[in-house]
Parts: structure tokens; C-alpha cells; sequence
């Protein structure tokens, strides 16, 4: 059976990671003691960005506010239209895998001159790396159209960030190398018993990904990657949004999809996945395996802090997409109408 591009992408991710890994420690280190420091002098952080890019942003969001660093992320099209007008006095954080989207690049002419810009990309060559003041290199292996690779490279780009402004930079190297190696049999184990889905999937209903805190990131990207790998309608949402009136949809068709890692509002969460299931919907719960759950159907990920489980716990859902996809007929991963670099904010151009 030939494997497509993007079940290559998943596979490869493992080597990806340690790329960034190796780069954030070794050449890009002074570009990432640089961008903490700076975080460390400003009163306001905006995290921003488009897409998968803008998710991945989440969970440092989080990290700065646990911190007491204001922080708050805003999708760029958003920011350019409406709402950057109240942010002059904040430190922005731009997050692009291409560095050259339409958002961005517009973006970057309407922020003030005085404006610090830290700018994170995969591309060092882009538009965003040469008008940031400071430009951190992602580091990862390139993807196709999906962002896979440079989804989980940008998350742990920016944990990284997060780590040095903890003063905790070799600690988290050695963790992370650790957690790392561990993440092979992970993607292994997923790919391999991909059919495991086929249950939950075969009547194509539309799923719903929940969660709370950083794990918000894992719900919206596990949505786009449903509408973008398997063309399949799916919904993010916070868990305490859905309890207050969306819950009313739940019937033995019912599709969801619950993050639990390891943190404060785990039980929380997994008090949902009960309720679902007793009202005959099929649940499936990601996060560190339980030593006992009531009949609950779990997809196992490592444990490790909040801010940094959406690096592991996507991959389950990385391989739902794909077997989605492949239970449709669809070529994962082929996009048929967004080009892989929105170079227009009006109109598609055939990719």
C-alpha cells in the first residue's frame, strides 16, 4: 500500500523534534535568551498568528499568564482589522510557519515603529524573520500542505521560550530529551493501530474536540485537521462552554473527543466524558492512561506538565484525521482550494 505524504509527516515527527530541540539549544540560543529577556521587561504580551500557527501560541499564553505576564492570543486577520488599535502598548509575539502569509505581512505594516516584534517562524529567509526585532527560528522538518511537523515543532519552539524565562533551560533540555525519545513509540503505536477508529468514525459524524486550559490548542487544531486532512466537519470548544447549552445535542450520535492531561481541571474533564457516555454518546478521552476508568475508551499519551501535553496528545488525533480521510476516499492531506500560503485576503487561488 503506498503511505501518503502526510502519514510520512506524522511518522517523521520524532526526528523533526530533535532538530528543534538541537537548534533552540545549540544556534538559535541566543535568539531565545534574547526574546525571554525582552518578555521579562514588558508589562503586556499578544501572541498572534493564523491557523495552526496561532494555536500553537496557546499554551505559552497560559504559561505567561501563570506567571503574572499579561498575555493573550488574537488570530492576525482579527488583530489587522479590528483590534490592534488596543494593543499599541504591548510586546507581540508573531507566530507563521511560512513567515510570508497575507495577514501577517499586512500586519507588520500597521504595527507601531516602537512596537517590539518577536517573530517565530520555520522560515529564517521570510518577510516576518526580517522585520522582527527578534526572530527565532523554528527548526523543523518541512510538511507538504498540513501543518504537522511545524504544528509540534512551533509548540515545543515555544515551551522552550517559556523554560528560559524560568531560568530552567539545561533542566528542560535533559526532560525534554527524555519525553522525546519516548514520543517514537507513541506515533508508532498510533499509525499502527490506526483501525482502532474505525468505530467511532464509520458513521461520519461530525466531532466535537473539547478541552480546558492549554489543551484548548489540541481542540481547534484536532478541528482544522479534520476539516483540512478528511474534509470532515468537526467543532472546538472549551468544556465549560459546552456544559452551558451545547451538551443538548448529545444522542447516540454523538462524536467527542475529550483532552484530559495531567493538571488541575483533569477530573473536571473526565466528569464530562462520564456524563457523554451516559447519555449515549461515544467519547474517546486522550491524556495519561488512568488506573481505572469506568469503560471509558482512551487514547494513552505521556504524562508531563500541562503546558506541554498539547505536543503529545495531538498525535493521536494527527492519525484520526488521517484514517478519516482514508475511510472517505479522500488523498490525505491534498487541499483542493486554499494554497498551502494565503497570498490573498479576498479571493483563493487553485492550489
Amino acid at each position: 500500500m503506498t503511505v501518503s505524504r502526510l502519514e510520512k509527516d506524522i511518522y517523521a515527527q520524532t526526528d523533526s523534534l530533535t532538530r528543534v530541540l538541537k537548534h533552540q539549544f545549540g544556534d538559535g540560543c541566543p535568539s531565545v535568551a534574547e526574546a525571554a529577556s525582552l518578555i521579562r521587561s514588558c508589562r503586556k504580551v499578544l501572541l498572534t498568528g493564523m491557523g495552526a500557527s496561532m494555536f500553537a501560541a496557546i499554551p505559552l499564553q497560559y504559561f505567561l499568564c501563570t506567571r503574572g505576564i499579561e498575555a493573550i492570543v488574537i488570530e492576525a486577520g482579527e488583530l489587522l482589522h479590528y483590534l490592534h488599535g488596543a494593543y499599541r502598548d504591548a510586546l507581540v509575539i508573531v507566530v507563521s510557519r511560512s513567515g510570508e502569509s497575507i495577514e501577517i505581512a499586512r500586519l507588520l505594516e500597521v504595527l507601531g515603529p516602537r512596537q517590539k516584534i518577536i517573530g517565530v517562524t520555520n522560515e529564517p529567509d521570510s518577510l516576518l524573520a526580517a522585520r522582527a526585532d527578534i526572530s527565532l527560528h523554528i527548526g523543523s522538518l518541512p510538511d507538504e500542505m498540513v501543518a504537522i511537523q511545524t504544528y509540534t515543532g512551533t509548540l515545543l519552539a515555544l515551551h522552550i521560550l517559556g523554560a528560559c524565562l524560568d531560568d530552567r533551560f539545561g533542566e528542560t533540555r535533559e526532560e525534554l530529551k527524555a519525553q522525546l525519545s519516548a514520543s517514537t513509540q507513541l506515533i508508532t503505536c498510533n499509525l499502527d493501530n490506526a483501525c482502532e477508529w474505525d468505530a467511532f468514525l464509520e458513521d461520519q459524524a461530525p466531532v466535537h474536540f473539547l478541552a480546558r486550559g492549554p489543551s484548548i490548542s489540541s481542540a481547534a487544531e484536532g478541528a482544522l485537521l479534520f476539516n483540512e486532512v478528511a474534509k470532515h466537519p468537526s467543532v472546538s470548544m472549551s468544556i465549560a462552554s459546552f456544559r452551558h447549552g451545547p451538551v443538548e445535542l448529545v444522542d447516540r450520535c454523538f462524536r467527542g473527543v475529550i483532552f484530559a492531561p495531567a493538571g488541575r481541571t483533569r477530573e473536571l474533564n473526565l466528569s464530562l466524558a462520564r456524563d457523554l457516555k451516559h447519555f449515549g454518546g461515544q467519547v474517546r478521552v486522550i491524556g495519561p492512561l488512568p488506573e481505572c476508568e469506568d469503560g471509558i475508551s482512551w487514547c494513552g499519551v505521556l504524562e508531563c506538565p500541562e503546558t506541554l501535553a498539547p505536543l503529545f496528545e495531538i498525535i493521536p488525533v494527527q492519525v484520526a484525521a488521517l484514517r478519516m480521510a482514508q475511510i472517505r476516499g479522500i488523498v490525505p492531506g491534498s487541499f483542493r482550494y486554499a494554497p498551502q500560503v494565503a497570498s490573498d485576503e479576498a479571493k483563493f487561488e487553485r492550489p
